[in-house]
């Protein structure tokens, strides 16, 4: 079936936010006006958790830049291309100038739910191409007019929204399994050792550099050829635990291969030292190669513990992902448009040395949940790809 192509442009008037003008700040109550922030998109959606708020004096100033329930909105600069609506309890609200609001021109001829969708999927390569490149990305609003998307009738623009409607509830009920299991694991983590920051067990406490070592990934070019290696990057800690073998890793090329000192080893540690989402920064994962050369790109750390007869992988891996522990090593994170850890920060941090017995013990519990964890993480992979599958047939009149 083929549809007409037709510039959003032509479809939506895109304006941009606001920031707040000079002096004026964020409150807390929840009697003033609520200001959305590109921080508080989530989920196509606004995370009123955290929500800021600003004062009738500051909304009357930048009145013209609210955003209504019926728009669409799209981040333009930092994290670029996350696209949502508003719920009708923040209808109104005022607009970040990080982010842009799609106005439908008419309803007749264009479904909000559909125009999400597209843009959510589909429409992220041409979004992505049309940034500029810069230290701190932005995406021009002129860019946004330029997009092209399939314009069905609008009866079919509704039935392809909630046929990926459904297809996404599914989806996101294997993403809330994979938590489950890993907020069971931190809650026995809890149970067995208490909280790593408190330490109301009063373990030793002791600080990760005198236990192992720890080194950056690898910078490299897009342009280089001639060898070919697995390499594991920040797309790849997702909310897993753990990454077992190379079925799911990408490769890179390079001039020369690395040093035998960029490549992973079983029960080795990685964090995400630095990305553009400070959500990521600090996550941790363990790794298991087997036999495989596996790398990892220059936004990661690897931590090696040299001395497994005091410190077990897997309860360090938990310890890390405990948020209290979490917050005390971003405390020390650098800079303000994108958080970053270092070497130094993992280095100097405290941690509870409880004795190795107990935590081989954990180490267990944490290995028969990995059984489960695979099955519902192969599950999740299975439902994504069947999701891409089926929102590219759906744009290209396949369903």
């Amino acid at each position: 079936m083929s549809w007409p192509i037709v510039k959003l442009g032509n479809l939506v008037d895109v304006k941009g936010g606001k920031r707040l003008p000079k002096g004026d700040t964020y409150h807390n109550s929840e009697t003033k006006h609520p200001y959305i922030r590109v921080t508080d998109f989530i989920n196509g959606s606004v995370n009123v958790q955290g929500l800021k708020y600003i004062t009738e004096e500051t909304h009357n100033k930048i009145q013209r830049y609210t955003i209504s329930k019926d728009d669409v909105y799209i981040s333009i600069a930092g994290s670029i291309g996350i696209v949502g609506k508003i719920p009708s309890s923040l209808d109104g609200a005022n607009l970040t100038e990080n982010a842009a609001k799609l106005v439908i021109k008419d309803g007749q001829l264009l479904d909000q739910n559909f125009l999400i969708w597209f843009l959510t999927t589909q429409g992220q390569d041409q979004i992505q191409s049309k940034k500029k490149a810069t230290s701190q990305p932005k995406l021009a609003l002129f860019r946004i007019e330029e997009i092209e998307l399939p314009l069905p009738p609008l009866k079919e623009q509704k039935r392809i929204a909630a046929i990926l409607d459904k297809a996404d509830a599914i989806r996101q009920k294997r993403v809330q399994a994979i938590e489950l299991a890993d907020e069971f694991l931190r809650s026995v983590f809890l149970d067995m050792f208490g909280d790593p920051v408190t330490n109301p067990k009063g373990w030793e406490v002791s600080t990760l550099n005198k236990f192992g070592g720890f080194k950056n990934g690898m910078n490299f070019s897009k342009d280089e050829v001639g060898n070919q290696l697995y390499c594991i990057g920040v797309g790849d800690f997702k909310s897993f635990d753990r990454i077992c073998g190379t079925s799911r890793l990408s490769m890179i090329n390079l001039n020369e291969m690395p040093d035998k000192g960029y490549l992973l080893q079983d029960n080795d540690l990685l964090f995400v030292r630095s990305n553009g989402n400070k959500a990521l920064v600090g996550r941790c994962v363990s790794v298991h190669p087997g036999s495989k050369e596996v790398t990892y790109s220059g936004f990661c750390i690897r931590y090696r513990i040299e001395l497994v007869e005091r410190l077990d992988a897997d309860f360090v891996n938990y310890c890390l992902r405990i948020p209290s522990m979490k917050h005390a090593m971003l405390r020390g994170g650098q800079g303000a448009n994108i958080q970053n850890i270092n070497q130094q920060i993992l280095s100097n941090l405290q941690i509870p040395i409880p004795p190795i017995e107990l935590q081989k013990k954990y180490a267990t519990l944490v290995a028969s949940f990995r059984a489960l964890q695979e099955k519902l993480t192969s599950n999740q992979l299975a439902s994504q790809e069947a999701f891409n599958s089926l929102s590219q047939k759906a744009f290209s009149g396949q369903l």
